[in-house]
């Protein structure tokens, strides 16, 4: 079945991914600022969003902390949103929704230096401590939104509404699941998404047995 697509899904992959990545960063930024001169040093060590952190910090080797943040970054963090992208709201896929919210956990997170298996205070220059975050949560970050991006197409049930009892949010179903395509651009960011990864959970994994 030919499937017309609507919304987002008519861009190019790497427009949707340039898009979301503008969105993340201004949002982590405004976090961030707001993390770093509101909030006291710590404050999210212990909340929820650091319970994935606190799972992969009680790994005792090397590789079993390495399989750990595999399993969370291209298992469940990966399975997230490819399911949620299954559903669109208003044109805008679940899915966009999962980098949002790591934008606003990431900028409270480094705002307020809550990192378990790392403190940004121990980095004498701005620049190392700038290159490593870019080489692990900026790798995940892209790795993230890469995934959200190649997936838009996954849109099988559409809503008119955000608000459950608005009267207009029951779902239409667009497509079926066989009826599903990914176009080789799509198929080729996933490839690079979980690449990226890979690298980003390696990277982790070697800060934390050296700090």
């Amino acid at each position: 079945m030919d499937v017309l697509k609507v919304g987002l899904a008519r861009d190019h992959v790497l427009k949707r991914a340039l898009l979301l990545y503008g969105a993340h960063t201004i949002l982590f930024n405004i976090f961030f600022v707001f993390a770093y001169y509101v909030l006291p040093e710590g404050f999210m060590r212990s909340s929820p969003p650091m319970a994935s952190a606190e799972a992969v910090a009680r790994q005792s080797s090397f590789w079993s902390q390495f399989a750990m943040t595999v399993f969370f970054n291209m298992g469940v963090v990966t399975l997230i949103i490819v399911l949620c992208n299954f559903n669109q709201i208003k044109g805008i896929p679940v899915g966009y929704l999962i980098p949002m919210s790591l934008a606003i956990t990431g900028g409270l997170i480094v705002g307020t230096n809550s990192f378990l298996s790392d403190d940004l205070d121990r980095y004498d220059s701005v620049r190392e401590a700038m290159a490593l975050g870019q080489t692990i949560g900026g790798l995940e970050t892209l790795g993230f939104i890469l995934i959200a991006a190649a997936t838009v197409s996954l849109g099988v049930y559409r809503y008119r509404s955000w608000w459950r009892w608005s009267g207009r949010w029951k779902p239409e179903k667009v497509m079926n699941l066989r009826d599903i395509r990914l176009s080789r651009s799509e198929v080729i960011c996933l490839v690079v998404a979980a690449f990226l990864l890979i690298v980003a959970a390696c990277r982790e994994t070697a800060m934390a047995a050296n700090r």
